[in-house]
């Protein structure tokens, strides 16, 4: 048995993590003996890419992580992917019948859509499960099969379109026919241009339909190397269903890249995780629970190799494994390793709770993650501008926005000796503090410098009701104005003392008196202006009027219900106007 250890150059794999990965994967392989060989590869947030391999090629030789392997049928979700894309780009319909894109065979209704064939509910049968295929295919190695020889095995479907669920690798040969008459483009042409190219996959190909580059470990079948048998009738007969060839590696590097969104958009990927029920199986990936979790993923078996994938939506992980050898045991030894990452990594992080508009300026503002499992510190991110002013390294934090901080994310990971969680982000928007207003006097009218947001304050605190951008002073006092948009206020304005003139009594008008003062039940006010229409008012310490009457030469004004305390009369005559205090007492 030989091993060997790579890492992603682009990120630094933890070393204590891959020597446990590598110790588990040369444990497990050397426990089955019908495992020939075994190549690995995981990818994790903060960390990449650690490829690992285990056992042999064949006799003398160790099966190394640059050996190309089959893929079997996790060949599909290339399949799946690329059809996606074809119908972002409105090149397909996935909902429309494939009849509008290939000719009818026979035990294949015309009705099935191309969605259908996609998560397996078409209904189609499948010959690959019987022995007279399989015979066929042993038989006659370089045979080069058509679709219209592998349909001749088709039998009577198992249901009828979207009533049920059958796994069928015809479903996905046909696929591939889709593919082609909507472009004139062989799936293989469109799984290198829409993924392999982009991605860089240059250790992944297409059996029988592009040039090998590279070496490919030797396939054992029931214990045979079967190296030196052809792969043409298997990989002809099977084609998009399971004829693709790659690296651990690269399959990680894949499964990454296409959960992360570089391949096909938010409603694609969610159109490709919607499992359909029975069956669990979305488009070219199914639904699995491991350890208590759900994953994604799929499993692949052929003459020679097996596969299993496994991607855990919430930690973000992948563990992907490939063996030479069918019998296998890599999905148990695929699963043993996505148990080493659950037991060691900080698990996935939840919701972060706090405020989500916050004002420049603002200090101690609490921010929580629930705990991470596993988790033995905590690393924060804040928007510019913000700090951290307690907390630091746990999973709450108290945050200082400083006066020039900016809207931004608020993002947090879990770490540990093995390595980091997933990030979990919130938004926040920081609003700017508007500037301190002023105030101009005209009269006993005030006016503040900002046109919304003004709160008016006396000696005794915020004036009720007095929000306007003029404020009419009727009690003399100091005053100021604050301003407050978007939940953010500004400094005060300088205070504004003001002073009332009247007097007691006989005011400054002559004519106008007013008794008793204190008053109890009612108040009197005269004019000797018997023929001039009066008005007469009666307003709190807040400027609010209480009464008002019209009036000529004298009025009466019931005052029983009026709490004791200050008021203010105020009397215009139409020329001129006066203001008067008066005390009632009960």
């Amino acid at each position: 048995m030989a091993s060997a250890t790579t890492a992603s150059t682009a990120q630094t794999f933890n070393a204590q993590l891959a020597a446990v990965l590598q110790f588990k994967l040369d444990s497990m392989v050397a426990l089955f003996s019908n495992t020939q060989g075994v190549s690995a590869g995981v990818y994790c947030p903060g960390q990449g890419v650690w490829e690992g391999a285990s056992g042999i090629s064949h006799s003398g030789t160790p099966l190394s992580t640059d050996m190309m392997l089959g893929l079997a049928s996790n060949s599909k979700l290339f399949v799946a992917v690329t059809l996606l894309k074809l119908a972002e780009n409105n090149v397909i319909d996935l909902d429309h019948a494939i009849s509008n894109y290939i000719p009818t065979y026979q035990n294949v209704d015309p009705n099935i859509t191309v969605r259908q064939l996609l998560n397996h509910t078409s209904g189609v049968n499948d010959p690959f499960f019987t022995t007279s295929l399989l015979d066929s295919i042993l038989a006659h190695p370089t045979h080069s099969y058509d679709i219209n020889e592998v349909m001749n095995y088709l039998g009577a479907p198992q249901f009828a379109p979207g009533t049920g669920y059958g796994y069928s690798n015809i479903n996905y040969i046909l696929a591939g026919e889709v593919a082609r008459s909507a472009t004139g483009l062989h799936i293989s042409e469109l799984i290198r241009n829409i993924i392999l190219t982009p991605l860089q996959m240059d250790s992944t190909f297409y059996d029988l339909e592009e040039t090998v580059s590279g070496t490919v470990a030797h396939r054992w079948y029931q214990g045979v190397d079967f190296a030196d048998t052809s792969r043409i009738s298997l990989n002809t007969s099977g084609g998009p269903a399971g004829a693709m060839f790659s690296t651990a590696g690269e399959v990680v590097q894949w499964y990454h890249a296409l959960m992360s969104g570089q391949i096909i958009n938010a409603t694609s990927l969610a159109e490709m995780t919607t499992f359909a029920s029975p069956g669990n199986y979305g488009l070219g990936i199914g639904l699995f629970s491991f350890f208590g979790n759900t994953c994604w993923g799929h499993g692949g078996s052929t003459i020679g190799y097996k596969s299993r994938t496994i991607y855990d939506p919430c930690m973000k992980t992948a563990v992907v494994g490939l063996s030479n050898s069918d019998p296998s045991a890599v999905d148990g030894i695929t699963a043993i390793l996505y148990k080493a990452l659950v037991d060691r990594l900080p698990r996935c992080p939840q919701t972060i709770t706090g405020s989500t508009v916050v004002c420049q300026g603002q200090q101690g503002l609490t921010y929580t993650v629930p705990l991470i499992a596993n988790a033995t510190g905590y690393v924060w991110t804040l928007p510019n501008g913000a700090t951290i002013g307690s907390g630091s390294g746990s999973n709450s934090i108290a945050v200082n926005f400083g006066p020039t901080a900016t809207t931004g994310t608020i993002s947090v990971i879990g770490v540990n000796g093995f390595g980091e969680s997933d990030v979990t982000s919130f938004n926040v928007t920081v609003n700017q503090i508007p500037p301190s207003p002023t105030v101009s006097t005209n009269g006993n009218v005030l006016q503040s410098s900002a046109t919304d947001g003004n709160q008016w304050y006396d000696q005794n605190g915020p004036i009720d009701g007095a929000t306007g951008m003029t404020y009419t002073v009727t009690v003399s006092g100091t005053y100021l104005v604050v301003v407050t948009l978007a939940g953010c206020s500004s400094g005060a304005s300088l205070p504004t003392d003001m002073t009332i003139t009247g007097v007691d009594g006989r005011g400054a008008l002559a004519s106008t008196l007013i008794y008793p003062n204190p008053f109890d039940r009612e108040i009197i006010v005269e004019t000797t202006e018997m023929k001039q229409l009066s008005t007469v008012e009666i307003l709190n310490a807040t400027g609010h009027t209480l009464r008002s009457q019209s009036f000529i030469g004298r009025a009466v004004i019931a005052t029983h219900d009026l709490a004791p305390g200050v008021y203010l009369i105020r009397t215009d005559n139409g020329v001129q106007h006066e203001f008067h205090r008066a005390v009632k007492l009960h």
